[in-house]
């Protein structure tokens, strides 16, 4: 019984025994697929260079909504069908140099970290989740090599 107990209050405060121990897995599962996605779309002259996902806690499970890829030349956002769902929606397909990504800062940037992706027409929030690795710098790192190379 304590299992179920502690399961039940950690997973309100997205710490379950699941989310500790399976995102790692989740999250390189998700980047997988976006290389898919991206060889797809954009060729396999142009790989993912760097990727971002959106995520966030269900009790005791992970989901996401949003990723931002990085390529040598262009910056997608992907949108997500289902938890265990493929990124099946563009919602950005840009050239780098039309698009700017920025870290999210204040208070939430500091609780909750996030990327900004903004283009002329809309913004999208790539939330990372309290607690886990959230990988912006490889993925503000690529977007600037990209933007200096296309210069």
């Amino acid at each position: 019984m304590p299992f179920w107990r502690d399961a039940v209050l950690w997973g309100f405060i997205g710490l379950s025994p699941t989310n500790r121990a399976g995102f790692g897995e989740y999250r390189t599962w998700t980047i997988e697929q976006l290389a898919l996605a991206t060889a797809y779309l954009l060729g396999p002259d142009e790989p993912l260079l760097a990727a971002e996902v959106s995520r966030f806690d269900v009790l005791d499970a992970w989901s996401r909504n949003l990723a931002v890829v990085v390529t040598a030349a262009h910056v997608l956002v992907f949108r997500f069908d289902s938890v265990e769902g493929q990124p099946r929606w563009i919602a950005l397909a840009r050239r780098a140099t039309d698009v700017k990504i920025e870290p999210h800062t204040g208070v939430s940037g500091f609780f909750l970290p996030a990327l900004e992706v903004i283009d002329r027409t809309a913004r999208w929030m790539i939330q990372g989740f309290k607690g886990e690795k959230f990988n912006s710098e490889s993925v503000l790192d690529a977007w600037r090599q990209a933007v200096k190379n296309a210069r």
